[in-house]
């Protein structure tokens, strides 16, 4: 079986190319390297590397794929409000052009990475996939319109399959420290504290980033009958948690860093709740591995392992929104059009 995978030098990706090498298919990257060089471990490589980002993706790359699994993306609501017109290019319209690569190559079946923040402000009771969407982000916008656009797209010839994934976490040669779990971690190791920059009251679902690969291996794997349009929350319930307990598990993990609330915190209007049922019923054999508990301890190994990892950190060498925001201040996303092959007007 041959994989077309996107963003695959990604902090979920790396884990889908060793997960699906080791499981006989064939990887065809296809990245654009924005954060080629802030690795914390080696990547292993893809049968194949593409690197190039989406606005240069024709058929003839996708050719012989027998699944497109989408990962690339602006990917979190902090990010896609850095630049809401580039977050929609990437998210919205490069994901809709790939696809429709994807349909003329004659691919079967498209998975996308999409995310549970596009229920936003839900409050304490677990939502289930037909809960009205309450985006509070550009970010989340574009998940809600890439899967009404993808599930309009599909046929009997063109599966359509979504992962709405919780909140991403865990170890990854691809290292991010700028999401929760990993960054409460961090800043106890660094700064023997466990900065807490909103009241720590919402709620947010978790799910580890090796995790959120191995799901999208099984969906891969499945029957047609359970990929046809399926937008499905990936997570477990067991693993929502209140921002304040995660704090309160990381200074468990470092019980010399005591949870303190930042000066000016407020409270995050990101605060839902999840309910995971209907992921159970879609992959009865497939069981989450790493709970924020554990994930804990893999970050930990991983941080230590890293001899200036104080630094590193204090330097945003793991931040994607950092290195982003950085790259838009150079020009150097300026614009997606150009990367094409023979230049703007290819």
């Amino acid at each position: 079986m041959r994989l077309f995978l996107t963003g695959h030098r990604g902090y979920i990706g790396s884990h889908a190319v060793e997960l699906f090498r080791a499981a006989g298919w064939h990887v065809t990257g296809l990245d654009a390297g924005l954060y080629t060089g802030t690795e914390a471990e080696p990547l292993v490589p893809p049968d194949e590397e593409i690197p190039l980002d989406l606005a240069a993706v024709e058929p003839g790359m996708l050719q012989g794929a027998d699944v497109v699994l989408h990962l690339a993306a602006i990917s979190n609501d902090p990010m896609g409000a850095l630049d809401p017109g580039l977050t929609r290019r990437v998210n919205l319209d490069g994901t809709l052009q790939l696809a429709e690569a994807a349909r003329s190559a004659g691919v079967g079946r498209f998975l996308f990475a999409s995310s549970c923040s596009i229920y936003g402000a839900s409050g304490d009771e677990p939502v289930t996939e037909e809960a009205p969407l309450a985006p509070l982000s550009e970010y989340a916008e574009t998940k809600i319109e890439a899967e009404r656009a993808l599930r309009g797209m599909e046929s009997d010839e063109f599966l359509f399959g979504a992962l709405r994934c919780a909140t991403a976490h865990g170890a990854s040669p691809a290292l991010r420290t700028d999401l929760a779990v990993n960054n409460l971690l961090a800043w106890a190791l660094a700064e023997g504290s466990v900065k807490l920059l909103s009241d720590g009251s919402s709620w947010r679902p978790f799910a580890h980033c090796r995790d959120i690969a191995r799901g999208f291996l099984a969906l891969a794997n499945a029957p047609a009958s359970t990929v046809r349009g399926l937008s499905v929350n990936f997570g477990a319930d067991e693993e929502n948690f209140r921002i304040r307990e995660v704090a309160d598990l990381v200074h468990d993990a470092v019980p010399e860093a005591p949870v303190s609330t930042q000066p000016g915190a407020s409270v995050d209007p990101r605060d839902y709740r999840v309910d995971f049922r209907r992921l159970r019923e879609a992959l009865p054999d497939f069981r989450i591995e790493n709970g924020v508990r554990r994930s804990l301890q893999g970050l930990l190994r991983l941080y230590r392992s890293r001899p200036d990892f104080r630094a590193e950190f204090l330097d945003g060498r793991y931040a994607r929104l950092e290195i982003l925001r950085q790259r838009l201040e150079d020009g150097a996303l300026q614009p997606l059009a150009d990367h094409r092959p023979g230049g703007r007007d290819a």
